[in-house]
């Protein structure tokens, strides 16, 4: 009996080992290591952690294991091939998180990252520069799919073909062909991400079903989202903004010929509405379209939730009886076929980054766009009528709640996110139900000068992206390695966009990007060398207006004394015979709008060095007015 406790001892420790050996291992790869052949020696469970470095490899991911990249100092570590996916999620229960992807291949069945199974976590990845997609998901379900960029991808930025149950969550999707395209899918939900700048559509959705789409911003895309023969989708809460086309929706019955033999069909936006729209049942309110094109459906949808519908920049107009009304008096009739919006939301006069909500809540941003992790100073009015919390949210949930009770104004500080993208203040009671909410985003400013080497008086072309949204944000440009602004140009409350500059000195130069009032500079751009430009010349552009239009005229070699003049002129008249001169002044180039006449005809401007003799040193190109 007394050998009993010794047994049971030898047990315990034999059955410690044994639950030792089949806990998960944590394995790190390193620049000069192969991932893949970590990725092999891995059992179920198992976490591989992959430092900073290029790793020129096509990885296959076959069984559930975290595979977690590391910025040990110089980025996210790059998955990089050019022949296949970068990146293959073959076993379900895999997350894959931290990584750069990118592979060469322009076959459709490629892409940086390529998923081909289910309950995987896909979150905070780049895919950039690929071939074909930046994330492809192949017939697979319950994947989440979050807080990953999706950028300059020569197709998709992301793309779901046979999918379902997915849940794509805070993605940012930038300057791909397309960005979000859904296809033969349903029961996913869309939620909080973020479309800019791709070349068509943001989000494109081709024999879909029951879809959520929630809460996205897209802007400067071609279309923000189109939908063809898609059914029982709800699209709710959506900013697209500054698109040539908002919401559109094309509906062709395909349950005979079409659809039996598995094929979709392409729409056409300038067909002519039948008098029998087909009944897709899709549901759309709450939306924010401010585009060229606002909306169009040539089915029968639901453009309203029977009590609030959407508001659209072209009806807002007190015709319509929508002057300081939530809804407006007038239905809207959505142009293509027979759908109606029966409440349409006016947009009533702003103030910049203020909104209201139901009794008497007021929510007031004073910029539009934060840096991560920034402060964010917000003045509330919580409402007469309930207590209610505030927080930033990503989707339908908001974090970090500050308590503002009822009937209350004052200040408050959030604190930005960390992550780049689309999010919105939320105020919502006791119950979690929201009373109201304000969108904003999160950037890291950037700012590129272009071309790199210009004339003197010639054209700098500056793009900026990520302004705070105020409307005394400005850029200004400066020699390089100093402080002295040489010119500066407001960016009217403009958070992303183009401006020129000019100089008509020599040297190098540069340009930052300045938050109203701050200053140290949000972004600086490259540097930009300026070369004297020798000989005269006249430009006047653009080459052709109507009748009292305007044209600049740019010119270079004026005379150092300050004499000279530039004189507008039929084309075939003598010089002294001009339409009207103006003086140069001491610089040798610049720049000088000039009005053209209304007669029709062709004209020119000549540069003299003097207003005495008029000697002529330089003619214009031909303009042409009617």
């Amino acid at each position: 009996m007394k050998a009993m406790p010794e047994k049971i001892a030898a047990l315990i420790a034999v059955t410690l080992l044994l639950i030792a050996g089949c806990a998960s291992a944590s394995v790190t790869v390193k620049p000069g290591d192969r991932i893949q052949a970590a990725i092999d020696a891995a059992r179920p469970g198992d976490r591989i952690e992959v430092y900073s470095g290029t790793y020129q490899e096509s990885l296959v991911i076959n069984k559930p294991i975290v595979l977690k990249g590391i910025d040990s100092g110089s980025g996210l570590p790059r998955v990089e091939t050019e022949n296949g996916p970068a990146i293959a999620l073959k076993a379900d229960g895999i997350v894959l998180e931290g990584f750069w992807a990118k592979s060469a291949s322009g076959w459709t069945e490629d892409a940086g990252i390529l998923v081909l199974s289910n309950n995987n976590v896909i979150r905070n990845n780049m895919a950039s520069g690929n071939g074909n997609a930046g994330m492809l998901f192949q017939e697979c379900h319950n994947n989440t799919i979050a807080g990953n960029v999706a950028l300059a991808n020569s197709r998709e930025g992301l793309s779901l073909k046979n999918c379902s149950r997915n849940i794509l969550q805070g993605n940012q999707v930038k300057e791909n062909k397309y960005g979000l395209k859904l296809v033969n899918s349903q029961g996913n939900e869309v939620l909080g991400n973020s479309f800019l700048q791709n070349r068509y559509e943001a989000i494109y959705m081709q024999n879909c079903q029951s879809n959520l789409i929630e809460g996205n911003y897209a802007g400067s895309n071609d279309g923000g989202l189109i939908m063809d023969t898609c059914r029982d989708n709800i699209v709710q809460k959506n900013d697209f903004v500054g698109n040539v086309k908002g919401i559109s929706v094309s509906y062709l019955d395909v349950s005979k010929g079409i659809k039996s033999q598995g094929k979709g069909v392409v729409i056409s936006y300038n067909s002519m509405p039948s008098e029998e729209s087909a009944s897709s049942n899709n549901t759309f309110y709450l939306n924010n379209l401010s585009n060229k094109n606002n909306a169009y459906d040539d089915s029968l949808d639901r453009w309203d939730n029977g009590k609030l519908g959407n508001n659209y920049s072209n009806f807002n107009d007190a015709s319509e009886g929508c002057k300081g009304k939530k809804i407006c008096d007038s239905e809207y009739r959505i142009p293509g076929g027979h759908s109606v919006d029966q409440f349409p939301l006016a947009a009533p006069a702003k103030i910049p980054g203020r909104s209201s909500g139901p009794g008497g809540a007021v929510l007031q941003l004073f910029q539009f766009s934060f840096l991560p992790g920034s402060e964010m100073r917000v003045n509330f009015t919580s409402p007469a009528t309930s207590e209610v919390w505030l927080g930033v949210a990503l989707g339908n949930q908001s974090q970090n709640d500050l308590y503002l009770g009822r009937n209350v104004t004052g200040d408050v500080v959030l604190t930005a996110p960390l992550e780049e993208g689309s999010y919105r203040l939320r105020m919502h009671d006791k119950n979690g139900t929201e009373v109201m909410s304000m969108a904003f985003r999160v950037a890291v400013p950037g700012i590129f000068a272009s071309p790199l080497q210009v004339g003197t008086c010639e054209k700098i072309f500056v793009a900026f992206f990520g302004a705070s949204g105020q409307t005394n944000d400005w850029i200004g440009m400066s020699r390089a390695g100093t402080s002295d602004v040489a010119s500066r140009q407001n960016l009217m409350g403009q958070e992303n966009g183009n401006i020129t500059f000019s100089s008509s000195d020599g040297g190098s130069f540069e340009f930052k990007m300045f938050a109203a009032g701050a200053s140290e500079p949000l972004a600086s751009s490259n540097i930009v060398e300026v070369k004297a430009t020798s000989g005269a010349k006249v430009v006047a552009e653009p080459s052709h207006v109507a009748p009292g239009g305007t044209v600049t005229i740019t010119y270079w070699g004026a005379p150092p004394e300050g004499t000279g003049v530039i004189g507008m002129y039929g084309m075939t008249r003598p010089d002294k015979f001009d339409l009207g001169k103006r003086p140069i002044g001491s610089r040798s180039c610049g720049s000088m709008t000039w009005q053209l006449p209304y007669a029709s005809g062709q004209y020119d401007f000549r540069m003299f060095h003097d207003d005495i003799n008029r000697p002529l040193i330089a003619q214009s190109n031909v303009v042409t007015v009617g």
